[in-house]
């Protein structure tokens, strides 16, 4: 079994993500640009928790990739399902050690963070609303686990509910793109909504992610001016995303999204300034 498959499986760009988006929230909630073994551990513990949840959601999700993702990497045979489950064990295990180093609140959210990933793909998976709430959940978590480092969580909090529904958003709008393949094996909010209603939860979603970005400026916890130039941009960038699905492509619509909420967090970045 090569090496490469081990990486693949993880997502890894989304995982680095997560790791960057604690650095961020870390930087936000002690307004200074710096780097200790701390911060380190906790980045790490995202990447590895991250890549734990990608790899056992592959495992419960074997029998449906059969049919409708034959190339990813489980049912293609490039990894034996089992390895797979006791890789996930062993990254969650890893991720929580590393958080367990830091302090008692950083410890219990690495271990809800964990749970919620468990339990949706061993439990939940067809129901993939249910799916777009956890992962959501994840990625605000990161920016409240880099503020759990210093135990300040005011700023981090609001911009974690920020990113929390530019997340659904984004999932809405792969589950639009994925509609046909879940078909029959999955139920996903384009299945139970029309389409007028599921662009309209998608635009709720982007305007409550910007909105609440712009209330952390307008009352001053952020006073950074590249703060709400960057908002806006990201705001643009969503709003290109939202006629892309208007359009039916939500391909170009979901990499749009990625754009902004990127966008988003370098603009969260400007925080620690």
């Amino acid at each position: 079994m090569h090496f490469k498959f081990f990486v693949e499986i993880l997502r890894p760009i989304n995982c680095l993500m997560a790791a960057l988006a604690v650095f961020i929230g870390y930087l936000v909630a002690g307004k200074i640009f710096a780097l200790d073994l701390q911060v380190f551990f906790a980045a790490l513990s995202a990447f590895l928790i991250c890549g734990a949840g990608q790899a056992i959601n592959d495992f419960f999700d074997l029998e449906i990739d059969k049919k409708i993702r034959p190339k990813k990497i489980l049912p293609s045979k490039k990894m034996a399902p089992k390895t797979a489950l006791i890789y996930s064990v062993i990254l969650f295990l890893a991720g929580n050690f590393f958080a367990l180093l830091i302090n008692f609140h950083t410890a219990a959210i690495a271990l809800s963070a964990s749970t919620l990933l468990i339990l949706y793909s061993a439990f939940i998976q067809k129901e993939k609303f249910f799916g777009n709430i956890v992962v959501s959940l994840s990625t605000a978590l990161t920016l409240v686990f880099g503020a759990a480092i210093l135990q300040k969580y005011e700023t981090a909090a609001l911009l974690a509910a920020s990113a929390f529904f530019a997340s659904i958003g984004r999932e809405i709008i792969k589950d639009v793109e994925d509609k046909k393949a879940d078909r029959g094996a999955k139920k996903s909010v384009p299945m139970v909504l029309s389409k007028k209603h599921t662009n309209a939860a998608v635009l709720l979603s982007y305007t409550l992610a910007v909105l609440i970005a712009l209330f952390v400026w307008a009352i001053k916890l952020i006073e950074n001016f590249y703060y709400p130039v960057l908002i806006l941009v990201s705001a643009i960038i969503f709003a290109k995303s939202f006629l892309l699905l208007t359009n039916d492509d939500a391909k170009k619509a979901q990499l749009f999204s990625k754009i902004a909420m990127l966008v988003s967090l370098f603009a969260f970045l400007t925080g620690a300034f």
